[in-house]
């Protein structure tokens, strides 16, 4: 009997339907790192366009350690960046919306040096020479072709506002496909490390579907481009055309419960010979969402480079969204 009443359980969760467009949301994540946070990278968002208000707010914290130097050129990021980003949302008209993400970054020396040595230590992973170097100390600089940029303080402030419109422009096999345009302003500090001080805009497409079949899992995706402007931080060899994509899926194993995995790649953001900077980049995320109550998602994982040095060593992430819109579908009786 007992395994006839979990086989039913198991089944129902399994067939939990998945068909409302924005009922699934990728994670709020992106390259966290001093020089890539700098470009207009957007976010992956679910394609379904916003009914009404809905906000998002996203706490991260990244380490990171980067040492590089070829010739003369060099690279030093070794430091923390804690972010606190609001994200609105809202629909102006069927089939479209506008969005406002606002950051407030901290870079500092942090918390998370030692952690992260023991984590290498205890799983025998490579700590790239942090022992070489102060623990939970802030250090960036930038040195390529007579260029120099450097952070060496702690400083906080509000960073660049990023806006975006967004169009639903087609059905696909019950999926949604959008297209979206936006802007970078530039609000953020340049000499604190807080925004480039120039205005980026970028163009994407974006798909939100679920799985065929009886599966409750949910795919996002995006491809865009960004033309930036010229920030004196990144000096002579930075690269003005940028291409970004992602890749993300959410798995809903109970109605309160999903599993979410996430891969994220942009461009490289300069000419020259570092490899952390002028290869592209690529993270891949992991998180486990709960919906305590209809309307809500809150968010909890990591992220990590897998393009070695190219973003953040490591990532901490807690999100939380609430929808008017979102209806929140359960099954097997569950409330």
């Amino acid at each position: 009997m007992r395994a006839t009443a979990t086989s039913i359980i198991a089944a129902a969760v399994m067939a939990a339907p998945l068909t409302v467009a924005g009922q699934s949301e990728p994670l709020q994540i992106s390259n966290l790192s001093p020089l890539a946070s700098l470009r207009a990278l957007p976010r992956q968002r679910d394609a379904q366009p916003a009914s009404g208000l809905s906000w998002a707010i996203s706490g991260t914290v990244s380490n990171h350690f980067t040492v590089q130097s070829v010739s003369d050129e060099s690279l030093l990021l070794d430091g923390q960046t804690d972010t606190l980003t609001l994200s609105l949302r809202y629909g102006l008209a069927p089939g479209w919306d506008i969005e406002a993400t606002l950051p407030w970054r901290h870079h500092s020396g942090g918390f998370t040096d030692r952690l992260i040595s023991d984590w290498h230590r205890v799983f025998g992973l490579p700590d790239g020479d942090r022992s070489d170097y102060p623990i939970d100390a802030l250090n960036y600089e930038l040195t390529q072709g007579g260029h120099q940029a450097a952070l060496n303080q702690s400083v906080s402030g509000l960073g660049d506002i990023e806006i975006g419109v967004s169009r639903a422009i087609a059905d696909i096999d019950g999926g949604q496909l959008a297209t979206s345009v936006g802007i970078k302003l530039a609000t953020g500090d340049d000499s604190d490390w807080l925004g480039s001080g120039s205005t980026d805009v970028y163009a994407l497409l974006r798909f939100s579907g679920p799985q065929r079949g009886d599966w409750p899992v949910w795919w996002h995706a995006q491809v865009g481009g960004t033309w930036a402007g010229e920030t004196d931080l990144l000096g002579a060899q930075q690269r003005r055309s940028l291409w970004f994509a992602g890749l993300a899926t959410e798995w809903r194993f109970s109605p309160r419960w999903s599993a979410l995995a996430q891969f994220d790649a942009h461009s490289a953001l300069l000419q020259g010979e570092l490899d952390a900077v002028s290869q592209p980049a690529g993270m891949l995320s992991f998180a486990l969402r709960w919906r305590p109550a209809s309307h809500w998602m809150i968010d909890f994982g990591f992220s990590e480079d897998v393009v070695v040095e190219a973003s953040p060593d490591i990532t901490f992430l807690l999100n939380a969204r609430w929808s008017p819109s979102r209806e929140w579908v359960t099954s097997a009786g569950f409330n």
